[in-house]
Formats: C-alpha cells, structure tokens, sequence
C-alpha cells in the first residue's frame, strides 16, 4: 500500500498529459469554428440563390407559355453578401466582374452570381436573357428590386429573350 503513495511518475507525466488535453480541445474547438463559419457561407449563398430562383421560374414559365410582351413583376433582396448577379452571360475567364455588357447570343441562357468572399456559383435556364436594351446582359449588384420580367422577340436575331430591368 506504501508502494503507491511514494510513486511521483505520475507527476512527472501531468503536464504532458494537460498538453496533449489542450491540443485535442483546440482542433475540436477549432473544427467547430471552421464548420459554424462554412455555414454561414452557405446559408448566405442560398438566400442569394433562393432570391434568383424566383426570377429564374418565372422566366422560364415565360419563355416557354407565355405570349410575346408578356410584363412580370418579381421582387427580390439580394443580400450584401452577394457582389453581383449577371442574367444573359458566362464567368468569364479569371474575371469576375463583367467587362463586356454586350450580349452573346450563344450563351444568353446563362446566369451567374458572386459572392463577396469569391464564391462564383453559374447555372443555364431554357429561357435567353437580356436587360433592357436587347443587345446587352442584365447586371445587377445587391438591394432590394422590383425587377420587370418582358417576354420580347427579337426581329434581327430571331430569337425570343426574357427582358430583366
């Protein structure tokens, strides 16, 4: 019985034992930060996403049964997480934001958000988009918007396009 209450190896092991108890909790600790802040990303992006659907569907209901000069209203927030929205075009390479607002009638279909943190996040639609002015893309950076949808055809290309402006 005297033997265990003279033994001081295991005084001599407690601060490793602490050490290597410290460094577990900060990579759990630090997992767990890292994971709370991926979600955060995520949520924002899906409220961007979510904001876009809403032009998105009823776009597409446009272009594929509606009547030529068919106006729809959609309201949409994009949150300030978002840098901006380009309906009518493609990321295109290395640069983020647009440089030429001029439509490309090939990939008119296309439609992409970034995010401030980087994150770019591109899709395709049946429906062709552009803004106003038939020749050029729809740009649009965060707010809130009352965005008027119209159903146009275009006589010189002779294609039908979705007007976002």
């Amino acid at each position: 019985m005297n033997l265990f209450l003279n033994d001081n190896k295991a005084v001599i092991g407690m601060p490793i034992y602490l050490l290597i108890a410290i460094f577990i909790a900060g990579i759990i600790i630090g997992s767990f930060i890292i994971s709370i802040n991926s979600s955060i990303k995520n949520s924002q992006t899906d409220i961007v996403r979510h904001e876009i659907e809403k032009i998105i569907s009823e776009a597409e209901n446009m272009f594929e049964y509606a009547d030529e000069g068919t106006l729809v209203t959609v309201s949409v927030d994009f949150s300030k997480s978002m840098k901006f929205a380009v309906f009518g075009s493609m990321p295109q390479n290395g640069v983020l934001r647009p440089t030429n607002f001029n439509l490309d009638e090939k990939v008119s279909n296309n439609y992409y958000f970034v995010m401030k943190d980087g994150t770019i996040s591109s899709f395709s639609s049946n429906a062709r988009f552009s803004s106003y002015d038939i020749t050029k893309i729809a740009f649009f950076g965060p707010g809130t918007y009352d965005l008027s949808l119209k159903l146009e055809y275009d006589f010189i290309g002779g294609k039908t396009y979705v007007k976002i402006f």
